[in-house]
């Protein structure tokens, strides 16, 4: 069996809706999302799947999703959205004072990725998810969205993996397909 295990660091915030600690307060981390890809055969130019391909239709539109975004479920977001479109009017016009324009607002995903959509409040950057974005359900989320872009009959998606803090304190969540899902050959 080949495998092979992509990632990408994504600095971001979130909340964890009705949390009994801390995290019911917004808050940040550098994230690591990978995928893990398998399969008993390689391609005809000896990949799994090529890195880069993994890249560009997986990792790179996570990344436009989530970087320096707040991540937010579809309840909470419904409940926030009018709040937070005056704070992020006030957020984004200090760049007046200093720059003299309101700048460009960051790069985002046009549509849907597996469910999950950008949003702009005030001008700031928020990532919807319908589900409240811990890392577990993350994890399982990454693992859908490179379902969607790479399984096929040679290609298995084995894991998405979400690191929600890095060394020396890792915690990671990882969501692993069923055992009998699609075969890899």
């Amino acid at each position: 069996m080949y495998r092979a295990t992509s990632g990408i660091h994504i600095h971001f915030a979130h909340h964890v809706r009705g949390h009994a600690g801390p995290c019911i307060s917004l808050h940040g981390h550098t994230w690591k999302f990978e995928v893990t890809l398998e399969a008993r055969s390689l391609d005809r130019e000896g990949f799994v799947v090529d890195f880069d391909h993994l890249h560009e239709r997986v990792l790179v539109p996570v990344h436009r999703l989530l970087d320096h975004s707040l991540a937010l479920g579809e309840q909470t977001w419904a409940e926030s959205r009018d709040l937070l479109a005056p704070l992020g009017q006030a957020l984004v016009t200090t760049r007046m004072e200093t720059h003299g324009n309101l700048g460009t607002p960051q790069d985002a995903i046009e549509g849907e990725l597996g469910g999950a959509r950008n949003e702009r409040p005030g001008g700031i950057k928020v990532a919807v998810f319908p589900f409240t974005p811990t890392s577990e359900r993350l994890a399982e989320w990454l693992y859908g969205v490179a379902h969607a872009a790479f399984a096929d009959d040679r290609v298995r998606i084995a894991c998405g993996r979400v690191y929600e803090s890095l060394p020396p304190a890792e915690a990671v969540a990882e969501f692993w397909g069923p055992a009998g899902g699609t075969s890899p050959r």
